[in-house]
């Protein structure tokens, strides 16, 4: 973790100040490290439980791009400057690009960047905010921008808003320090520094896990986000992997290893891939057995699709076949300073100052575009990319059409 903290400052430079508002900013985005996965209609239908789908779905790192985009970058669309050193990753809706900043929930309309909807909420920004057919879920923290402002909530606690009124529903406080992120799937899954919960669409608890040691959330940046699969909940909680039942929320396997540092992915059904300090390693969800392990330091937490895993690495992208751990390309390129997201066939990446296209397949490169800034999250869907660059004064969200 050390290394990482090392990488991340050498790109920010001495600016103490800057430096510890974007590592701050960039602790909470991997914890939310939500991609865009399908989007769910903002035209509010009445769909049964079962059916939830959260726009920006985070088991796979994933997205799905329509067939007839294409992954050659075009011009900047729109940008919008954001005046908050602390801006959530972003999770896109039909309509609708959100993003959490230490005050408030934002909403941008997709076509123009024009602020459709803004919403002040209690706290600091926790992680990215999550979207089911009927609300919008903010996690909030107890710190306020800077961690110098007056603190005006006492414990984290999560905000459900109505998707068209935006008014708050409930809210569920939670115990410890730090709110992590919140994942949707047939429920609503939300961890703290100290416990994961399973929430109904009310916000009533179906259970509850405590753990008997809080994260530190300021020196592993990343543990605090829950991942579903299809019978558990995984969680990489300080040096081991935790499996939690799904359905009742007791631990089913514990898996011990090197201090996890990113949280897990799922690939397809068979496979759980984690990031340590020196591997990325792929354990069995049945039993928490390894299945392989790889022996190159991941940067970032690895991409996956149901054919191959992208891990991003110091001298490069690695392609992984996720079920054998067999690599099958190396690309060669400069540290990357945001994950890498795969969306379709594409993966997109962002060595240096640059938004690139890489063949999933292949690890050929397929298009590059220079920033105005270095990006530091990237969310596609089938309009494009919407990427997040830290500035000098706050934060640029910048649009990307794909051709």
């Amino acid at each position: 973790m050390e290394r990482i903290i090392r990488i991340i400052t050498s790109i920010l430079g001495t600016n103490k100040l800057r430096r510890r508002a974007i590592l701050t900013a960039t602790a909470v985005g991997l914890s939310g490290c939500i991609s865009s996965w399908r989007s769910s209609p903002d035209d509010l239908q009445k769909l049964a439980p079962t059916s939830w789908r959260m726009a920006g779905k985070n088991a796979q790192n994933t997205s799905r791009l329509d067939a007839i985009r294409g992954s050659k970058i075009d011009d900047i669309s729109w940008n919008k400057p954001i005046a908050s050193q602390f801006v959530s990753p972003i999770v896109m809706t039909k309509n609708h690009a959100l993003v959490s900043t230490q005050s408030k929930l934002i909403g941008f309309d997709k076509a123009d960047g024009t602020i459709a909807f803004s919403h002040s909420l209690p706290g600091g920004m926790a992680a990215a905010p999550a979207v089911t057919d009927t609300h919008i879920l903010v996690p909030r923290d107890t710190y306020g921008e800077g961690f110098d402002s007056d603190i005006d909530l006492q414990a984290p606690t999560l905000y459900a808003l109505d998707r068209e009124t935006k008014q708050r529903v409930w809210e569920h406080t939670l115990d410890g320090n730090y709110l992590a992120s919140v994942a949707v799937a047939d429920d609503i899954y939300v961890q703290s520094d100290r416990e994961a919960y399973r929430l109904t669409a009310d916000g009533t608890t179906t259970w509850r896990q405590t753990f008997d040691q809080a994260f530190d959330w300021r020196k592993t940046l990343s543990y605090l986000r829950p991942v579903i699969g299809p019978d558990g909940v995984y969680i990489g909680h300080r040096d081991t992997l935790v499996k939690l039942d799904r359905a009742a929320g007791d631990v089913r396997w514990t898996r011990s290893m090197e201090k996890t540092v990113f949280p897990p992915v799922i690939a397809g059904d068979t496979t759980v891939i984690t990031s340590t300090n020196d591997a990325i390693v792929a354990v069995s969800p049945a039993d928490g057995q390894i299945q392989w392990r790889v022996s190159k330091p991941p940067v970032w937490a690895p991409a996956i699709s149901e054919t191959i895993a992208v891990a991003s690495t110091s001298k490069g992208l690695l392609g992984i076949d996720p079920a054998s751990g067999e690599q099958q390309w190396h690309a060669d390129q400069s540290l990357s300073t945001c994950p890498p997201v795969i969306a379709g066939n594409t993966v997109f990446t962002a060595p240096g100052m640059t938004l690139t296209a890489v063949d999933a397949e292949t690890g050929e490169r397929i298009d590059s575009r220079g920033t105005d800034w270095r990006v530091t999250w990237i969310t596609p869907d089938s309009g494009g990319v919407l990427t997040r660059q830290p500035t000098t004064d706050g934060v640029l969200l910048e649009r990307y059409p794909l051709r």
